[in-house]
């Protein structure tokens, strides 16, 4: 298809919600372009395949945009948080960890709850049956049956292997008597549709075997057999509208060619995760914002951590990175002093010598002179890492914004990201802190190191990986971007299906619920296509 002739949808990113759609649309007969600004990711260019993949880690295949600067890129002006986001095909399902949990009922009706989060206009079990095809498709590995979470059916393959580390943590919790569950993972504990089973070979950012699932080598293959058209390299300058309102395409740089064209379309979907769609509306002449919310509300998860160090080897350096998931704190209760809940993701070791030298996730780093053997010795393979997430309220302030000097090399602004955890967001980081020292304690650990990510001043800088919120989901055009089928209430035949339309930020990590949500969105586009065709406006919920 060339760029002029008009395609029945076109999809601006192919992340992990960008190939959904176009699988779902492709298998449908729709004629589905994507364009998406970064390329292709080989399991040759991974850093596991490099003698110096520790290097690579922190350099060209740093998570954080802006601590990599690769030319698929485009920068992001913060003012505190990392950014930790991927420009290509399978977008940060090249670089993430494949920790896998489902947001809990709750996390739907917060407004229900507490008032001071939004409901979302859909439920649990609106979402469960995407839940659960995003898991067939991928191959999910779990154990179904944790009594913190609905009925649901058996995980695609069995819960990854037990380990040292998950035995050790689970024997703590079992002290403390709080709630454990083997995590599920994007990652196959068995063969699985034509994928090799998960090695444990312990470098869990991405994954060059393709145990892991890595949207580009999972969803796309099948997507483009089925018809849709992925242009990489093409980075979109502006959605355009017609005088009806609707959307008639995006204008789009080849950045191979340096040429510019457009391509029409009869539905757009936005598909560019939480900074790039905002991103892109507010560089579209304020497109879809008649609500003000475009960029609003962005959500990074609060976020503390801590690294404990026990008197066996455990081999942290070995195996899946995730070992265990505890909920025992996901629900509210305001005795805590705080709303909302936050869960623990407890996670491996790092992989490499001179990252548990060097210092992982703490302060934790081997000392120089005599004594750095005596450390090193105690320390390598003996570490044990444990995050937890919390749900931090929506905050009009905390958004995302256009630089009005900088630019990237096409000449769009550069995005601009302000955060700042709220005071309840902090009451909840002191308490988890408090809880990891229990944990800590629990696992009869000889030495650990608390991380709050505040700095010398008490400035905290978030470094929670997930950009999520800025172009929410609701009932009400005037205060969310879309309805509840991703719908643009301004824009009747766009749609958005990225982390950006998260309502609530849960307490877990959000690529498993914008998985459901895509498929969610693409089954309705694909069932209603005339009707949407046809520049429908949106009802209210």
């Amino acid at each position: 298809m060339s760029a002029g002739t008009p395609c029945d949808v076109l999809i601006i990113g192919a992340g992990a919600s960008g190939s959904l759609a176009a699988l779902v649309l492709a298998e449908a007969g729709l004629d589905v372009v994507c364009l998406e600004q970064g390329s292709w990711v080989g399991p040759e260019d991974y850093a596991h395949l490099h003698a110096d993949w520790s290097w690579q880690r922190r350099t060209n295949w740093n998570p954080d945009v802006n601590k990599r600067v690769h030319p698929d890129d485009y920068p992001v002006i913060s003012d505190s948080s990392q950014i930790l986001m991927w420009n290509g095909v399978g977008g940060s399902t090249n670089a993430y960890g494949g920790i896998w949990p489902r947001y809990r009922p709750s996390d739907f009706r917060k407004g229900v709850e507490h008032g001071l989060q939004p409901d979302w206009p859909i439920t649990y079990e609106d979402l469960a049956p995407f839940y659960d095809l995003a898991d067939r498709l991928i191959g999910v590995s779990g154990l179904a049956g944790d009594p913190a979470m609905p009925t649901r059916g058996p995980c695609p393959t069995r819960p990854m292997p037990p380990t040292k580390v998950s035995r050790r943590l689970a024997d703590a919790f079992d002290r403390l008597d709080w709630h454990w569950w083997p995590v599920e993972a994007a990652v196959i504990s068995e063969d699985y549709d034509g994928r090799p089973a998960c090695n444990g070979c312990g470098l869990c950012n991405g994954c060059a075997r393709g145990s892991m699932c890595m949207y580009s080598a999972v969803v796309w293959p099948r997507a483009l057999k089925d018809g849709a058209e992925l242009r990489t390299g093409a980075r979109v300058l502006q959605i355009e509208t017609g005088a009806d309102g609707n959307a008639t395409g995006a204008l789009y740089v080849d950045r191979h060619t340096g040429q510019q064209h457009f391509q029409k379309a009869r539905i757009v979907i936005l598909a560019a995760n939480g900074v790039g769609t905002p991103r892109l509306l507010l560089a579209s002449d304020n497109l879809a914002n008649q609500s003000d919310q475009v960029g609003r509300n962005l959500l990074h998860h609060t976020l503390v951590a801590g690294e404990i160090w026990v008197d066996e080897p455990v081999d942290g350096h070995t195996g899946y990175i995730a070992s265990l998931i505890s909920r025992e704190f996901a629900e509210t209760d305001v005795s805590r002093g705080f709303v909302n809940g936050f869960n623990f993701n407890c996670i491996t070791s790092v992989a490499s010598a001179g990252e548990t030298a060097a210092g992982w996730f703490s302060s934790g780093r081997a000392p120089w002179g005599r004594d750095h053997h005596q450390w090193f010795e105690t320390h390598f393979g003996h570490g044990i890492g444990i995050f937890a997430i919390g749900d931090d309220l929506p905050n009009p302030e905390n958004r995302v914004t256009l630089d009005p000097e900088r630019t990237d090399s096409d000449g769009i602004s550069a995005a601009m990201t302000r955060y700042a955890p709220g005071e309840n967001d902090k009451r909840m980081m002191n308490y988890m802190l408090d809880r990891i020292e229990d944990v800590a304690k629990a696992a009869n650990a000889f030495e650990y190191r608390l991380q709050d990510y505040r700095d010398s001043d008490g400035v905290y800088c978030t470094p929670a990986w997930h950009m999520i919120g800025t172009c929410r989901m609701g009932a009400d055009p005037e205060t969310s971007v879309v309805n509840k089928w991703a719908q643009s209430w301004d824009v009747p035949n766009m749609f958005i299906v990225d982390g950006s339309i998260l309502t609530t930020g849960g307490v877990v990590n959000p690529t498993p619920t914008v998985s459901a949500l895509a498929l969610r969105t693409a089954h309705y586009i694909r069932d209603n296509f005339r009707d949407l065709n046809g520049g429908t406006k949106p009802a209210e919920a």
